[in-house]
Parts: C-alpha cells; sequence; structure tokens
C-alpha cells in the first residue's frame, strides 16, 4: 500500500505525460508570448509619444525603399520629393532620434544640391553645434561636411554655425569626429579662422590681419606667435589645456590632434616638451600615422627620458620594419636609434626585428632572400642604415633631406639646475659602433646576395656604396662583378628593343652606371696598391681587352672613366684606351657625348 501511494507520488512528480503538465506548459508559452507581446507593445506606445512619431514612421518607410541600389534616378528623386514634404521644417529634432536619424543622413547623400543647402539651412545656427556632440545626430553633421564640401554656401553655413565652438568640440569624445571631417574636407582657406579657436579666444574674437583675409594659408602657432609674441604665454596654457584634455579623452588617432600637439611642441621649450612626452609615448604606434605625428613621437625622444624611449620601443614592438616602410613614421624611429643610449635593448627591440625575414614562412623564401632586402630598396627604410654607415655626422646632408637633419640634431639638450644637460650620455661614434656592428653581417650578407638588385635601385645603391666603403671585402667586390658580367650576358640574350631599364646592362642603367662610378671613385680615394683586392682591379681583370664593351655607351664611358682615376690601375686602363681613341673620337661627335669626351680629355 505504502509502495502503491510511493510510486503513484513519483509518477506525479515526473509529470512527464500529465495532462496536467502539459496545460501548464501550454501555459507558460502563452506567458511568454504575452510578455513579448506586451513588451513590442509597449515600445510602440512609447514611440508613438515621441514628437513627430507619425512622420518618423512614415519617413522609415521610405528610407528603407531609398537605400535600394537596384533604384533608378527617377526612383530617387520622388522618393527625395516626399520625403522632403515629410521632414521639411522637422530635420532637427528627427536627427536627434536615434532610429531616424539615419532618414536624415539618407536625404542628404541622396539629395540634389538644392535639397541639400534647405537641409543645411534648416540645421543653421547653435542646433549644428548640439547635433554634433550627439552619439547619432552627429552622422548627419558628417554627412553635411562630406557631400556639401563643394557647394560654397552650404560651407559658409557649416563653418558660421561651428564658429566658437570648436575648442570644445575638439575635446569632446564625439565632436571630434566632426572636428576631424571638417578640417580633413573643407580647404584651408575656409576652416582657417575656426582653427584659431584651438590656440585662445582671443585669436578668434580679435582676428585681424593676415589670417582674417580670406586668402591666407592656414595658421599655425608658430606663425601667431612670430607675429604676436606677447600673447606667447596665454596661447601655451590655452593649447596645452586642449592638448591635456584630448589627451585624457584618448584622441590620439585624430589628425587634427596630432597636428595640434606638434605646433605646441614647434614653440615650446625642451623641458616643457619633456614634462608631456611621458602622456604621449605609450600611444606612439597610433601618433605614427601621421607626419605631424611622426615629429611628436621623434620630439619625445629627443628630450624625453631614457625610461619615455624604453616606452616608445615597447610600444613599436612588432611594427618596426612597417613603421620604417611608412613615408611618415620612419623619421621617428630613426631618432629612436640615433639618441637612444642602451644600445642593447636598441638591438634587442628595434634591430633583431629587422633580421628576421618577412618572407620566412612563405614556401621557398627562406634562406634566398635577405631580411632587410625591401628597407634596402625603400627610400625611407635604407636611411637606417645609411644613418648606421655615415662615420662622419656632418656629411649626414648627402643622403639626408633638410627637413630629417632637423629632426637629427646631434647632441640634445635639456635644461636643469640653470645648465644645459645632454639627453644622451654615450658619445654618438661609440652608439653608432655598437649598433653597426650589430648590423655589420646582415648588411655585407645583403649586398653579395643582392648586388645586382641594388645597383638597379637608388636607395640600394646608395646602401651598397656606403657597405662598400665601410667594410670592403673581396667576395663583395666579386658580387659586384659578377653583377655587371650577368647583366652584359642578359642584355645580349635578352634585347628586345623595348628600350626598358629592366633590359639594360648595370654600365648602362640610369642607376647603375652612376652606383658603379661612385663606388669605383670613392675606392680610388681610398685603395692603395697594397690592397689585396679591389673592385677596380676585379673590373679591369674580368673585362680587360674589352674595355670598350662597357663604353660602347655614353653612360658606360663614365664607369670608364672612373677607372682612369684609380691611380694603381691607371697605366692599364689608358694603355687599352688609345687603341680605341678613334672609335671614341667618333662616338664623341654625336649626341649623349659628355662620357666620351670625358674619356678622351
Amino acid at each position: 500500500m505504502t509502495e502503491a501511494k510511493s510510486r503513484k507520488k513519483g509518477g506525479q512528480r515526473e509529470g512527464a505525460f500529465s495532462p496536467e503538465a502539459n496545460k501548464r506548459k501550454i501555459g507558460d508559452d502563452s506567458d511568454k508570448q504575452s510578455a513579448s507581446n506586451k513588451k513590442r507593445a509597449l515600445k510602440h506606445e512609447r514611440q508613438s509619444r515621441r514628437k513627430h512619431a507619425d512622420v518618423v514612421v512614415a519617413s522609415k518607410e521610405l528610407w528603407n525603399k531609398l537605400r535600394l541600389k537596384s533604384n533608378s534616378k527617377d526612383d530617387i528623386a520622388e522618393m527625395m520629393r516626399e520625403l522632403m514634404q515629410l521632414l521639411r521644417g522637422k530635420f532637427a529634432q528627427v536627427a536627434m532620434q536615434h532610429d531616424a536619424s539615419r532618414v536624415v543622413q539618407a536625404a542628404i547623400q541622396f539629395g540634389t544640391t538644392d535639397q541639400r543647402a534647405e537641409i543645411v539651412k534648416e540645421l543653421e545656427g547653435d542646433t549644428m553645434a548640439e547635433l554634433a556632440k550627439v552619439q547619432y545626430a552627429h552622422f548627419v553633421i558628417l554627412k553635411c561636411i562630406k557631400y556639401c564640401a563643394k557647394d560654397i554656401a552650404c560651407v559658409k553655413v557649416i563653418t558660421k554655425s561651428l564658429k566658437g565652438q570648436i575648442a570644445k568640440l575638439a575635446v569632446h569624445s564625439v565632436g571630434a569626429r566632426v572636428v576631424e571631417l571638417l578640417f580633413g574636407t573643407f580647404s584651408p582657406k575656409s576652416t582657417s579662422l575656426l582653427k584659431l579657436e584651438l590656440y585662445g579666444p582671443q585669436f578668434a574674437l580679435f582676428s585681424s590681419g593676415k589670417f582674417s583675409n580670406a586668402n591666407s594659408n592656414q595658421p599655425t602657432l608658430q606663425k601667431l606667435l612670430r607675429d604676436q609674441p606677447d600673447k606667447r604665454d596665454v596661447a601655451i596654457e590655452h593649447t596645452l589645456d586642449i592638448v591635456n584634455k584630448g589627451i585624457e579623452k584618448g584622441l590620439f588617432g585624430f589628425a587634427y590632434f596630432q597636428e595640434l600637439i606638434h605646433e605646441y611642441f614647434n614653440v615650446a621649450t625642451p623641458n616643457e616638451i619633456r614634462s608631456i612626452a611621458s602622456s604621449l609615448v605609450d600611444h606612439s604606434i597610433h601618433l605614427l600615422s601621421t607626419r605631424p605625428g611622426a615629429l611628436v613621437v621623434a620630439g619625445c625622444v629627443t628630450y624625453g627620458t631614457q625610461k619615455d624611449r624604453k616606452r616608445i620601443m615597447r610600444s613599436l614592438k612588432g611594427y618596426t620594419r612597417s613603421s620604417l616602410l611608412h613615408r611618415d613614421a620612419y623619421i621617428a624611429v630613426l631618432r629612436l636609434v640615433d639618441v637612444t643610449d642602451d644600445t642593447v635593448l636598441v638591438k634587442k627591440s628595434v634591430l633583431n626585428e629587422l633580421q628576421v625575414n618577412p618572407d620566412e614562412n612563405e614556401e621557398g623564401m627562406q634562406g634566398n632572400r635577405s631580411p632587410i632586402l625591401d628597407l634596402a630598396l625603400s627610400e625611407t627604410g635604407s636611411k637606417l642604415f645609411l644613418m648606421l654607415l655615415l662615420d662622419d655626422i656632418k656629411i649626414r646632408h648627402r643622403y639626408f633631406d633638410p627637413a630629417e637633419l632637423e629632426v637629427l640634431q646631434p647632441n640634445p639638450t635639456i635644461v636643469e639646475g640653470g645648465e644645459e644637460v645632454p639627453t644622451s650620455k654615450k658619445a654618438f661614434s661609440v652608439r653608432r659602433e655598437e649598433l653597426l656592428q650589430f648590423m655589420k653581417n646582415v648588411l655585407t650578407e645583403l649586398c653579395i646576395r643582392h648586388a645586382g638588385e641594388l645597383l638597379r635601385s637608388i636607395p640600394g645603391s646608395k646602401v651598397l656604396r656606403e657597405v662598400f666603403r665601410m667594410f670592403p671585402s673581396s667576395d663583395l667586390a666579386l658580387a659586384v662583378v659578377e653583377a655587371c658580367s650577368d647583366s652584359l650576358k642578359l642584355t645580349s640574350t635578352s634585347n628586345d628593343g623595348m628600350g626598358e631599364d629592366s633590359n639594360l646592362s648595370l654600365f648602362e642603367h640610369p642607376v647603375g652606371h652612376l652606383a658603379l662610378k661612385h663606388v669605383i671613385l670613392d675606392e680610388s680615394r681610398t685603395a692603395s696598391v697594397q690592397s689585396d683586392v679591389t673592385l677596380s682591379k676585379l673590373l679591369l681583370e674580368k673585362f680587360k681587352g674589352s674595355l670598350m664593351q662597357i663604353a660602347s655607351s655614353n653612360r658606360g664611358a663614365f664607369v670608364v672613366g672612373a677607372l682612369v682615376k684609380v691611380k694603381f690601375i691607371e697605366e692599364h686602363v689608358v694603355s687599352e684606351l688609345k687603341m680605341a681613341e678613334p672609335e671614341i673620337s667618333k662616338l664623341a661627335k654625336g649626341k649623349g657625348r659628355a662620357g666620351y669626351e670625358a674619356l678622351l680629355h
């Protein structure tokens, strides 16, 4: 009896096939359904109480049709007419609603010039500045800037509406996007007065002189202080305040913000730069996206502490190669290598990364290609090797332009206790020698493996020239001679008359012949008769009796002319050329004869 009751109770507890349990289950589903319906109904009721609710619903239906890619021009025009009728006079209020902002954006995107102008006119004034700060509404202002940039009237309305608000928008987490697109899209002529607000209200309110002129260039803090030196303290304080707020908001990726920091660095003292550097160095990788940002990082490296430099290396970890290949970022890496005392850390964090072949995971590439070939052939990446190879800092102008030399100025100092103190304690020559010895093997292997490729490249030929000057060797000289010989064979077998540089021998190549000439001339100034193996000797041995094959072109004649200037082989070269003097005289009478004239004299 007890067992039966127990089984009965157990069956009731399980309830797997109980009708009552099934009823409860169906009831639960209906409860869930009704709860979902209640939530949906509540949402619709809440939306219906919003301002212009009916207009928003109708405009969203139009928007769903308007954004279809299959629409014809006539379809778009008709829908835009309907949309403008619905939203006319209500654009600002609708743009504030998170689910309707996209409708106004579509109206600007698909509208005609007149329709866009009407929308911009309706948003004119303080409304535009308020929209620029709202998460969803600011996209409307971005569309206005993007699609109305060619309409002068709209540009004037937008800049006038945002006047007096730029300093606030520039450090606003949402408004910063508007400022970025504004300065990046509109011409400097249109935004010059707005940019003055970043330097202080006194410049914006009482703007006069050259910056109030409609034809003026974009103002900078340095230009302003040059004309108004009495306002230096106020302008720097205001600019620094905006920079500090931007740092707190993490605006490092915005180009206008990077430019503002750079302008501050241009007028700040080394000590002022050092005081702010610690707030910037951890974000170096973001700053390197633009030239001003890269110069900011270079400034932090120059005047920052040793700890700041280590933090910059940490930020760039894994990005050294790509930074050196970047058109702007490379200058910061050069400065980092140039002034950092801890050469062991530089080797570990910067140079080690370069000695790993980026293609080593590709089948058949490992072991055949130098890991630094792409850098040596790059206009920017090759500058690192050239900086290390030049033993005299005074001859950097040979390979570096004035802007780069300004960044790479030697012996930077800061003021401590009323005295100037260098930011680097170790001597430049010692730092350079330690790093160069670390790179010696990989540089010589590069030139031996890829002599022909380097000689045909302007940056590569510069690297090969300096490597040959610093580390002359028989292997390297032989590699150059073999490259020259192979290029002559290639020319004779694949001359298709196209005149492409790749089909020319190194002696005829526009870059290659100059590279050979400079290497030979460098050797003529340093090598001696006692030198066992020189490029000049090997070239003479290889092409003895057929020097006129080299001099068969005007460019090749310059290479042979360089061989004449090498004292210990001059006699052999001249004697062979004398036998071909009639031929050279004949060639000197034709076009492009400068090389032959040099040989005759």
